[in-house]
């Protein structure tokens, strides 16, 4: 194993464009989205934007709902919560070098979207979430703070992949 200073670390966090492995990628920019994206949803519950914390709602897949307002228990969701951006993550990694890097911002806003389709929206539908909130405002920051994810966690994916990791994808013709 390779011991990197805090000092090298960080100067290759500043220059960026050195991983190579897209498990590690998608891992580092899911987490780093999923902290974007619990910042913001912390700045919408200080200000009575939104009625629920993401802590909250991840820990009540794993315990009930009251339970998750104890700081250990929260603390515990804001982990389930931050692994799953860091899977959401992964999985990000082949569908940008299918699609290509390019337009980053569509591409992790729609990204975002998806994933607040498919966990928020069909999450609650299912029961698979104790919690559930009840206000318009909390869907609405729901959305923006997903769009976050999605825009920092592809915006990362670019900058931190090696150039070798996504060859330019041309467009298909066919005659």
């Amino acid at each position: 194993m390779v011991k990197v200073k805090c000092n090298q670390f960080w100067s290759l966090m500043r220059q960026g464009k050195f991983m190579k492995d897209s498990i590690a990628l998608g891992a580092t920019a899911g987490l780093i989205g999923g902290i974007a994206m619990t910042m913001s949803n912390y700045l919408l519950y200080r200000r009575k934007k939104t009625e629920i914390r993401y802590g909250n709602i991840a820990g009540s897949l794993l315990m009930r709902p009251y339970k998750t307002k104890k700081p250990k228990n929260y603390a515990l969701g804001l982990m389930a919560h931050l692994i799953n951006g860091s899977m959401i993550g992964v999985l990000l990694v082949p569908l940008y070098r299918r699609t290509g890097l390019d337009f980053p911002l569509l591409k992790g806003s729609m990204s975002g979207l998806v994933t607040w389709q498919s966990l928020y929206t069909i999450g609650q539908r299912l029961g698979i979430y104790k919690t559930s909130p009840h206000l318009t405002r909390t869907g609405y920051s729901a959305v923006l703070n997903n769009i976050i994810y999605g825009i920092v966690t592809s915006y990362l994916i670019r900058w931190l992949a090696h150039p070798s990791m996504f060859q330019k994808v041309s467009p298909r013709i066919e005659r």
